[in-house]
């Protein structure tokens, strides 16, 4: 059977660089040359050089080779506006690079104050780092740390560098142990401080896309990391986030150089394909590899639970080339050659699974097409979207309703198919996937969910409103101001003869501009059945309290009341989704249709007139960031059953 590519479609037209000269002046016979002392280890390969703190394991230079001499690209001094830890780091020390993370415990030990947001950074002389491999081919650094009361994880990460590679691997392994404490683990990534002194003066992020460095003076802190500048544009570190199943490699590139964040597998990242985080932000790049943004689940271990993870490893690759367009693709190119390798044979981690196994199959929906579903693989016992403990695997289903998954981990899993317009997905129990082999489930027969004979539809089922107005520049800042100019009399929306990619917003803000009811007409008759309303949602923020006041009327009628709970920050982060998804089927008389025109209004209970809304006030109205409160549908069905 056929197997489904995870990347973005611009990049399989690409012809992979026979002619490129990257990196061509270093010599990739050179021999590992790795030195330690008694407080740093440095090592070199033609290529790249790093130097490692021995005292906090963080990396204090990270250098390329160019043919004449090593260029630095990491900072090696504090040059990047910082921001103070209550623990007395900073986000911008003397340091190329380094690993963090943040978690808390339920109960503080008497004594002890936990760091602001639960940050954790290995202290110096807390852990103990070591070149555990020494040879002309391998270079392998690893630092240690026991767990703390505050801290209930032992933590080992390693720096990896091959000879002939132009970057090195990095990967973390967090252990709770049974004698821990309970713990949340919220976060943790690795960090790199770039360059700031013209070396770059762009972000590459997926697809050959390309956005220029933010580099005017800054004039006012707008809210947490979101700044104007002086050139009437606004920087937040939220802008580049992206959904992670679809861009394994982004970084930053100028003239003739570029460093890559390479992810051949995406399988210990939680909340499975429809997760998103941040990249790339003023000089910093970013891996993370477990967060709660937009509303996606931590990781929370009991006392008593022993629990283990290996989060990576990543390829960190740094390459010469003539302009950002051969950058970027020399980067595709070196992301082919390690999902080719990947699972990594050279890690020794045990807690690192080699042997691994497949699945395929083929999927058929009654009557509808499947093509474009996301098939996903997940432990058992909680849904994928919420899964952070374990390893998710995931590809799309082709045109013929093929799939298969490969490189996964032995177990037993629930297999779920997601998409293809439906409101709920395909469950499949029991999953087993044995090293070396392939599990062939055949042909899987998925029933499409109805109520009734459909009136219509607005939106697909995908979990996220990107396919309406303003959708696509959701990521800018404050989206809501746009609403009152391109909805001056609010969403009035005619069945078969409105688009919604333009009289649709993908949010139904708390703020409105004439009427806070937003409408849909459309023709019907009176039916003695029932009829039945099914609305997703694919983000809920509230205007104010713990959950969200949508009223439903039909005719005038009120048949719902709609009360969600906040599910992210795709509001204000800048999204068109959240990882947790609700759905709604609201069931109704169908003789409060009436035979003609009919009227279903949506209207925030608790909104507020444009007019009077006033961002950054310190009103209950006004969440995180001064955003007002919305909901984002996925999409809206109305049917109609007769008796």
């Amino acid at each position: 059977m056929p197997s489904v590519l995870r990347f973005h479609p611009a990049v399989l037209s690409i012809f992979f660089l026979s002619l490129l000269t990257c990196n061509a002046s270093a010599d990739t016979a050179s021999p590992i040359s790795a030195t330690q002392t008694a407080d740093r280890i440095s090592i070199r390969n033609g290529h790249i050089a790093i130097e490692i703190s021995r005292t906090d394991g963080i990396i204090l230079s990270l250098e390329k080779f160019d043919g004449i001499t090593y260029r630095s690209l990491g900072v090696a001094t504090k040059k990047a506006a910082s921001r103070k830890h209550d623990n007395g780091f900073q986000d911008d020390p003397e340091t190329a690079m380094y690993w963090d993370a943040n978690a808390d415990v339920p109960v503080v030990p008497q004594g002890l104050v936990p760091d602001k947001k639960g940050y954790y950074r290995i202290h110096p002389h807390q852990g103990h780092t070591e070149l555990i491999v020494n040879t002309p081919d391998r270079a392998e650094v690893s630092t240690t740390a026991a767990a703390t009361p505050l801290f209930p994880f032992a933590v080992e990460y390693h720096y990896v560098v091959f000879r002939g590679q132009s970057g090195f691997y990095a990967y973390v392994v967090l252990h709770h142990a049974k004698a821990d404490p309970a713990a949340t683990l919220y976060q943790t990534r690795f960090v790199i401080k770039t360059a700031t002194d013209g070396i770059f003066d762009q972000w590459a992020i997926g697809g050959g896309k390309f956005v220029p460095l933010p580099l005017a003076a800054v004039t006012k802190q707008l809210t947490d990391a979101t700044y104007r500048l002086a050139d009437g544009t606004v920087k937040t570190k939220y802008m580049q986030s992206v959904y992670w199943s679809q861009v394994p490699v982004y970084g930053y590139v100028g003239k003739d150089i570029g460093l890559w964040m390479v992810e051949p597998s995406p399988e210990y990242h939680n909340g499975g394909p429809i997760k998103q985080g941040q990249t790339v932000h003023d000089n910093v790049l970013l891996r993370v590899l477990q967060s709660v943004h937009f509303g996606a689940s931590p990781v929370t271990v009991q006392a008593g639970e022993e629990w283990s993870k290996v989060y990576g490893p990543f390829f960190v690759y740094a390459n010469q080339a003539s302009g950002a367009d051969a950058l970027w693709q020399d980067a595709v190119h070196q992301f082919s050659q390690q999902t080719a390798e990947w699972p990594y044979a050279w890690v020794t981690s045990p807690e690192y699974i080699h042997a691994r196994g497949d699945i395929e199959g083929q999927i058929q929906l009654t009557g509808k097409s499947v093509t474009g579903a996301w098939v996903i693989l997940s432990p058992q016992g909680v849904d994928w979207s919420a899964q952070s403990k374990g390893y998710n695997y995931w590809t799309r289903v082709d045109s013929n309703g093929y799939f298969r998954i490969s490189k996964v981990i032995p177990g037993d899993y629930t297999l779920y198919i997601s998409g293809a317009d439906q409101p709920t997905d395909f469950v499949q129990n029991q999953v087993h996937v044995a090293a070396n082999h392939t599990n062939d489930l055949g042909t899987l027969y998925w029933t499409p969910v109805t109520h009734g004979t459909q009136l219509f539809q607005i939106g697909t089922f995908d979990r996220s409103a990107g396919e309406f107005r303003n959708g696509e520049d959701a990521r800018q800042y404050q989206m809501f101001l746009r609403y009152p100019e391109q909805f001056p009399n609010d969403v009035d929306f005619i069945v078969g003869k409105s688009d919604p990619r333009v009289d649709w917003n993908y949010a139904q803000w708390s703020t409105y501009s004439h009427n806070p009811a937003w409408k849909i007409h459309f023709q019907a008759q009176s039916t003695p059945g029932n009829a039945t309303l099914t609305i997703g949602f694919a983000s809920a923020q509230p205007a104010h309290g713990n959950e969200t006041d949508l009223r439903i009327h039909v005719n005038g009628t009120e048949v719902a009341q709609i009360h969600l709970p906040k599910t992210g920050t795709a509001g204000y982060r800048g999204g068109v989704q959240d990882s947790p998804y609700n759905l709604r089927t609201i069931q109704f008389s169908g003789s409060l249709l009436k035979n003609g025109n009919n009227i279903i209004e949506l209207q925030h209970h608790d909104a507020v007139p444009f007019q009077q809304y006033i961002p950054g006030a310190s009103s209950t109205q006004v969440p995180s960031g001064g955003i007002p409160g919305q909901v984002m549908y996925d999409a809206i069905r109305l049917e109609v059953q007769k008796r």
